[in-house]
């Protein structure tokens, strides 16, 4: 019991970082308006926030895959709430991934606006409006 309460912790610890960085960074870049390198910065740290969030949100399945021989249960507002949070990292990854690649002399990518970083911040917002909005409906 003692390792499964330690993996769950450390994907929790992840995770719960990941969706700070995913929903703080950009705000944070759009709040501040920085010099446009370091905007290139946070940019590359939001993408890979949202990697990280990927990663540690399969990990929860992972864990309990390898530890309980099966996958998680869930159901109902839990499935819908996996789906949107899903398809928000989905969204960020790519947008971010597509800003990177968009880089010529004219506009260097992230670093020519702030304007990229408005588009970045909106996928963080309902993924951590659903997950609080799932934790409110768990049963006490």
């Amino acid at each position: 019991m003692e390792l499964e309460n330690i993996l769950y912790a450390s994907v929790q610890l992840a995770h719960n970082f990941g969706a700070a960085a995913v929903t703080g960074l950009p705000i944070a870049a759009l709040w501040f308006k920085p010099a446009p390198p370091v905007l290139r910065d946070m940019a590359w740290l939001t993408l890979l926030a949202w990697l990280v969030q990927s990663a540690s949100g399969a990990g929860f399945g992972t864990v309990s895959f390898f530890l309980e021989g099966e996958l998680p249960q869930i159901h109902h507002l839990a499935l819908g709430v996996l789906i949107v949070k899903i398809t928000c990292a989905a969204l960020a990854i790519t947008l971010l991934t597509v800003l990177f690649l968009r880089r010529s002399p004219a506009a260097p990518g992230i670093a020519a606006s702030c304007s990229p970083l408005n588009v970045v911040a909106v996928p963080g917002q309902p993924a951590l409006v659903a997950s609080a909005g799932e934790l409110n409906q768990s049963p006490r």
